[in-house]
């Protein structure tokens, strides 16, 4: 049986040649001895994957930082600042759920992410529609205050 070139656990690569070393151990073990130029080659593979994968998760722009760091504030920011309990709110349906028990709809009041409960039912014709605007009663907030719980009263 073949034992591996490097012993398995060992910490992080202290320098390039070492990573480059590592490399070229673990390819010699899959593929039979290579040389050191193999291992680079397989370092610039592994590092165009990376980017590459790094890239599909969507661009770097100037609106999606923005979009960013408008998230992180309202994570942090108190939900009673975008929607007080037992007041009424128009909120547009963003999302319809009637695959749940019970059934509810998710749309945002004022930045924060609300579902509603005590939609008609979608048996009906009166089935809530994605984009239409209803009026809706706060009940109450999220266990981590990043959400809220309304009931439906009515379409606007």
């Amino acid at each position: 049986m073949l034992e591996p070139p490097v012993p398995l656990g060992v910490g992080r690569p202290d320098s390039v040649r070492d990573l480059v070393d590592l490399l070229v151990g673990i390819a010699d073990a899959v593929i039979g001895p290579v040389g050191p130029l193999v291992g680079v080659g397989i370092l610039v593979g592994v590092a165009v994957v990376v980017l590459a994968v790094r890239r599909v998760g969507g661009p770097d722009t100037a609106a999606q930082r923005e979009r960013d760091r408008a998230h992180r504030e309202a994570q942090t920011r108190p939900p009673e600042e975008a929607a007080r309990k037992g007041e009424t709110y128009e909120l547009v349906v963003k999302e319809t759920q009637y695959d749940r028990v019970p059934p509810e709809v998710r749309g945002t009041i004022n930045g924060l992410q609300t579902f509603v409960r005590g939609i008609p039912d979608p048996g009906d014709t009166g089935a809530l529609d994605v984009g239409e605007t209803v009026r809706v009663r706060v009940t109450d907030y999220g266990t981590k205050g990043t959400t809220a719980q309304a009931r439906f009263l009515d379409r606007a």
